[in-house]
């Protein structure tokens, strides 16, 4: 009988090895972008190198205006896009964008390297809906 539950015992702790090995080569969940209490704008951060995006997503409302803006843009470049928008960041001289909401929803801000290198860089880009 012992010997019976510790094949059960070992078995189900391979299964769950093997599980969590296989969850980690899939992409990452985009990160809610929040406000803290009473505020319309934070600071989004991360680290990335070589290829790397980082993915986050906001809710607006129809109308609203977004705010971004990228201190580091000779290193990171963003898109702005839901189903139905697609803004880029295409001219990295222009570090700043002016968004106005045309539908209620979420959407999508991703952040990636401008210039993929093998040493990685930390972004910081400040965020607002107003």
């Amino acid at each position: 009988m012992k010997k019976v539950s510790f094949l059960l015992v070992a078995a189900f702790f391979a299964f769950a090895a093997v599980s969590t090995f296989a969850q980690g080569g899939g992409k990452a969940e985009a990160g809610r972008i929040k406000f803290a209490k009473g505020k319309s704008m934070t600071t989004l951060t991360g680290t990335l190198k070589g290829d790397e995006e980082q993915e986050f997503v906001f809710g607006a409302k129809k109308g609203q205006t977004v705010y971004v803006t990228n201190s580091d843009s000779d290193k990171f470049a963003y898109r702005l896009f839901n189903d139905d928008v697609s803004q880029e960041s295409t001219d990295l001289a222009t570090p700043t964008m002016k968004f106005v909401v045309p539908a209620t929803g979420d959407y999508m801000l991703f952040v990636r390297r401008s210039s993929p290198g093998t040493r990685s860089a930390k972004f910081s880009i400040t965020f607002a809906i107003k």
